[in-house]
């Protein structure tokens, strides 16, 4: 009986137990709610000056990296004080570095050095004056700019005319540190990687950040989620931004306030229904678990254990499957990536080779795997470099690379600028050949005029295009090919620096092939004959050939026929007509290999066919004065003692111009008037002093020179002694011949032969 009141009592207290244990409870939880927005709002602040420390670390490690670079690095300063705007490897050694900045740095968006010296700016995609220059505004209020923060608030900016602006913001330096009389050095960072970097620095559904700049504008903001409350609002001394965050769980911290009891009883079930569930289903799940492991230990992982066993640390042993198949992963993409780009390679020779058959499906031909743009239309277009030797080919083999890039890189973005899609291919070390993806209503000609323009505006050469017709189908992407490629053999006479296509090339009222041979042989007959009408005859020539339009191919051809037809008929001149000429042949031969347009060629041949005009001119004349310039010879050989032989008496006596007789003795016999006659005059003196007893000065008068100061200074000239040092000379090297008297040299001879 006892028992049983004992019982009911206890039944009966419960109820009030519960109630004073809930109130007790209720009470507990709403202290802790208070203390918990305390601490709230402290770890907010806590949280907000962490990530406004962490957004300025960013930003001074750029800001510091500028400055590092302007201070150590050699290169920007040589940059800046650098004169010449075309200093190719100064600008590529700069834009290098400042690639590896940005490689280093993500958060780098862009970036351009401002030149005040020459007003250029430098930035990867080009080097343009700031007249040009999209962000010049910008520039130029950054000079001499006041002292305050580095960092700009949010702005527009864009590099290329036709790029769509982006925001950012950027730090700017002068240049010098301090005194910034050379120029500036600007680093851009995109608003959205700044957003990015953000938002990575937090991850908690129940908290809101926002950023803004000196200005209000916003540079982060997490405006999307309900209840906002602000709890912390800071502003960086170093960038003047401002930063706030808070909580978004206010109607959470309520509904947990007016129900904590009921919360708290719902918390304890859920714990203990979880805990049973959690305990029932690893139960349930370890033997699955087990036979995974078992599975992978001997299938993939190639486990040296037993068949059957189980690692010691299953979740480690699984952590090491799932990085080995991470790093599998990995691999897998990269080649397939790889892969990618080799078959859209292949995918491409197909098309422009001609590898689809007529009526052959794409998912079934060789382009399987690579999936072709929409387009209603499709056409090839192929660039070249012109005059390669002379402008492409004399920079070394990586500048020639870097130009490829950024030729390549302009047309893709000049095409899809457009619309339009292309697939790009460098065929050759000066053909860029592209296939262009038309929709429905575009064209391309537009396009290709603005990039030869382009070109020739900003880099160091020019380019010509080829453009072929467009076509429906992707079988016929070869004859566009072909075409586009064979018109540019016709910019030898339409020009270069331009687009060519179909309808630049007239092929009516192109003269018969007769009719140039025909001014051939004219102007090969007057070369021959010395005729100075073959000038005529070779300008009429190349202007039938420019009228034509022809090929290049056909413009060598016809200077070929010119070229046979010179030859044959000066092979039957004189040897020496012939010898003179084939030099000038292997010459003009030269020319026909390299040229690059119809007027250069034309201008080389024409200065070669009249420089050898002028020489056939001079031999002939040579050949026909050769017997009286025999005649003057033998005379200077007879007349040598005249004192009066001179150029202008022999001029009077052959009536010949002096001058002209002077070139003309030369080329005959190698050795011009003077000499020859002197070599005579000392030839015979030398004679003269050792076979007859005569002085010195008798001797010179008999040779011709009257005065005996020039005779001997003449004898020294020609024999490298005097006349008395060569008796004494020839008396002791034949001393059985002459007996001189040493006391009389300089007067008459005297001795005896023994």
């Amino acid at each position: 009986m006892n028992k049983l009141w004992f019982r009911k009592m206890i039944w009966s207290y419960i109820p009030l137990f519960l109630v004073v244990f809930s109130f007790l409870i209720f009470v507990f939880l709403q202290a802790i709610v208070e203390q918990n927005r305390e601490n709230a709002k402290s770890s907010s602040e806590m949280f907000t000056a962490q990530l406004l420390q962490s957004v300025e670390v960013s930003l001074k490690t750029i800001d510091y990296l500028v400055i590092r670079e302007l201070l150590d690095n050699r290169l920007f300063a040589s940059y800046f004080e650098e004169t010449d705007a075309g200093n190719i490897f100064l600008n590529y050694e700069v834009l290098e570095r400042l690639n590896d900045l940005k490689q280093e740095v993500p958060l780098i968006d862009s970036f351009y050095l401002y030149r005040y010296s020459d007003g250029t700016v430098f930035s990867r995609h080009m080097r343009e004056r700031i007249d040009q220059f999209e962000d010049r505004m910008f520039a130029r209020s950054m000079t001499n700019k006041p002292a305050g923060p580095n960092w700009t608030d949010v702005r527009s900016y864009r590099e290329l005319s036709f790029q769509a602006p982006k925001q950012v913001v950027s730090v700017v330096h002068e240049v010098p540190i301090n005194s910034g009389y050379q120029g500036l050095f600007v680093i851009n960072i995109d608003v959205a990687a700044l957003q990015s970097t953000v938002s990575s620095l937090y991850n908690e559904p129940s908290t809101f950040v926002n950023l803004f700049d000196r200005q209000g504008q916003s540079i982060y903001t997490d405006n999307d989620r309900p209840g906002r409350q602000v709890m912390a609002t800071l502003t960086s001394d170093y960038t003047g931004w401002t930063i706030e965050s808070g909580m978004t769980s206010g109607l959470l911290a309520s509904a947990t306030s007016a129900f904590s009891s009921v919360w708290f009883v719902i918390g304890v079930l859920v714990f203990v229904s979880g805990l049973v569930f959690i305990i029932l289903i690893t139960r349930a799940n370890y033997k699955p678990l087990e036979a995974l492991v078992i599975q992978l230990n001997n299938s993939l992982l190639e486990g040296g254990g037993s068949a059957g066993s189980v690692p010691a640390d299953e979740f480690a042993f699984i952590e090491s499957a799932i990085n080995n198949f991470a790093a599998q992963s990995k691999l897998a993409a990269r080649e397939y990536g790889e892969a990618a780009i080799l078959k859209r390679k292949q995918a491409f020779n197909d098309l422009i080779y001609g590898c689809l058959e007529q009526g052959e499906l794409v998912g079934k031909s060789a382009l399987e795997g690579v999936t072709p743009p929409v387009f209603q239309k499709v056409e090839a277009m192929v660039l070249e470099v012109d005059c390669p030797e002379q402008t492409f080919f004399t920079y070394s083999g990586q500048d020639r690379s870097l130009f490829k890039f950024v030729v390549s890189s302009v047309v893709h973005e000049m095409v899809q600028q457009a619309k339009l899609s292309v697939w790009l291919e460098w065929t050759s070390p000066i053909h860029l050949t592209g296939i262009v993806f038309l929709p429905d209503g575009q064209a391309s000609i537009d396009v290709c005029e603005a990039i030869v323009e382009w070109v020739a505006r900003n880099l160091s050469f020019t380019v010509t295009i080829g453009l072929g017709q467009a076509s429906s189908a992707l079988e016929e992407v070869k004859l566009s090919y072909e075409e586009a490629h064979s018109l540019l053999h016709f910019k030898a006479v339409l020009g270069n620096n331009r687009l060519i296509h179909a309808a630049d090339i007239d092929r009516h009222g192109r003269k018969d092939e007769h009719e140039h041979l025909r001014t051939i042989q004219d102007m090969a007959s007057a070369f021959r004959a010395g005729d100075e009408q073959w000038k005529r005859h070779y300008h009429s020539l190349v202007d039938d050939i420019r009228a034509d339009r022809p090929a290049k191919a056909d413009i060598v051809k016809h200077m070929d026929h010119m070229l046979a037809h010179l030859e044959l008929l000066v092979s039957n001149s004189l040897k020496e007509e012939y010898q003179l000429m084939r030099q000038a042949f292997e010459d003009m031969r030269a020319a026909l290999k390299t040229f690059d347009t119809l007027d250069s060629l034309h201008h080389t041949l024409y200065a070669i066919l009249e420089a050898c005009s002028e020489q056939l001119e001079e031999v002939r004349n040579s050949r026909s004065r050769y017997g009286m310039l025999q005649e003057v010879k033998e005379l200077i050989e007879q007349d040598y003692a005249n004192p009066n032989l001179s150029l202008d008496y022999l001029s009077e006596r052959f009536a010949i111009n002096a001058k002209y007789l002077s070139r003309l003795f030369k080329e005959a016999f190698g050795e011009n008037f003077l000499d020859f006659l002197m070599s005579v005059r000392i030839r015979t003196a030398k004679e003269l002093l050792l076979t007859e007893e005569h002085s010195i000065t008798e001797i010179g008068e008999r040779v011709g020179y009257p005065n005996a100061a020039t005779f001997r200074r003449v004898f020294r000239k020609m024999e490298g002694l005097s006349p008395q040092e060569y008796l004494a000379a020839c008396c002791v090297s034949a001393p059985g011949r002459i007996v001189i008297d040493r006391r009389n040299l300089s007067g008459r001879q005297e001795g005896t032969v023994l």
